[in-house]
């Protein structure tokens, strides 16, 4: 059985730790990879190399402390209140498809309909800046996947990922957004909407950047390949051999993924990606409308793997014998008096 409460203790530690000025992204995911734990992280923070900090921000003792698990208690509710959880990479939740890459991420914050990420899906993504020909690709692509079992995935970004999304709602499609920043960013700016439409349609945004963590070439390009890792298929309706797409191209590759582009019948030599992706990564091109029904007994053709619990435990870094108290990022309330009770006793909840 999966200890429920020594993960919810961790998720606590681990958005105190995310809340710290100088504590980065890298910072957590090395304290991740390491086995440690982020509550024994916060309980003795010189051994987790994290002292200096601790006492540069006044988080150092007993009282830095219970300070800064108050903070991480408040920013768990406040994931709760958005309908955010946080699920780590050893938890029976976790999507497997992200498990089984050899750069999974070592968390993943999920707003949204996390049945959508164990399903078959369909990646659509491309330029930003799109041409008539790659939009009207990119609906044909959407629109044959209409009463399908698909769900569809892309990034959000202008251009292509957002007109994935916009038809896929369109057609009733459960879609998922794979963000470059954190889940608590409006980014790219105007895209709350969207994102509101994507989620009251069934559909699922995920991140596994900090809450509050803004945009960066890199986070992007990481972004990348956990779109390619979710989509059973890959299919970049419009992109060049120089681009962000290109690096999704190249995870899908990396991941066995199967990847179609498309084009309109009598195009494919004015479009040099075409070649060069058939020869480096075994991508198929796809003319469409005429070919449509390929693509389709493409994803009929698809199986999803089921992990056991017991291979998922098999894979654990952190210490099972860790234990802890209950708190829990889903819906029901955080307890209100283990911040006073904690004052009391002088002893940290759940450390």
């Amino acid at each position: 059985m999966e200890d429920k409460d020594f993960w919810r203790s961790e998720k606590v530690a681990f958005l105190a730790l995310a809340s710290v000025k100088g504590i980065s992204f890298w910072t957590i995911h090395k304290i991740a990879q390491s086995g440690v734990g982020y509550k024994d992280s916060l309980k003795d923070p010189e051994k987790a190399g994290l002292g200096k900090i601790f006492k540069d921000t006044s988080f150092d003792g007993f009282e830095g402390q219970e300070r800064l698990w108050a903070i991480g208690l408040g920013l768990a509710r406040q994931l709760a209140a958005s309908g955010v959880n946080v699920v780590f990479k050893n938890e029976i939740a976790f999507p497997a498809k992200l498990r089984a890459i050899s750069d999974a991420p070592e968390w993943l914050f999920i707003q949204g309909n996390a049945e959508n990420l164990t399903k078959k899906a369909m990646a659509i993504v491309g330029t930003r800046k799109p041409s008539l020909d790659g939009l009207f690709l990119t609906k044909i692509v959407v629109a044959a996947l209409a009463n399908s079992k698909m769900v569809t995935v892309s990034g959000l970004a202008l251009g292509i990922d957002q007109i994935a999304h916009v038809e896929s709602i369109r057609f009733g499609l459960p879609t998922i957004a794979v963000l470059g920043t954190g889940i608590f960013q409006n980014y790219p700016k105007g895209s709350e909407p969207l994102r509101h439409e994507i989620l009251n349609s069934g559909g699922t945004i995920i991140s596994e950047y900090l809450p509050h963590q803004s945009y960066s070439s890199e986070n992007f390009v990481r972004r990348n390949r956990l779109q390619a890792a979710l989509g059973d298929i890959l299919v970049p309706a419009e992109w060049q051999i120089k681009s962000g797409t290109a690096h999704t191209v190249k995870y899908a590759s990396k991941y066995g993924k199967l990847i179609y582009n498309v084009c309109l019948p009598g195009t494919h030599t004015l479009k040099p990606e075409l070649e060069f992706s058939a020869k480096e990564y075994g991508a198929k091109t796809l003319e469409l409308p005429l070919d449509i029904h390929k693509l389709l007994s493409a994803c009929d053709g698809i199986e999803i793997e089921i992990e056991t619990e017991k291979e998922i435990q098999s894979e654990s870094q952190v210490n099972p014998e860790s234990k802890s108290e209950v708190f829990t990022l889903e819906s029901e309330p955080f307890p209100v008096d283990d911040e006073a009770s904690a004052s009391k006793s002088r002893q940290l909840p759940l450390l």
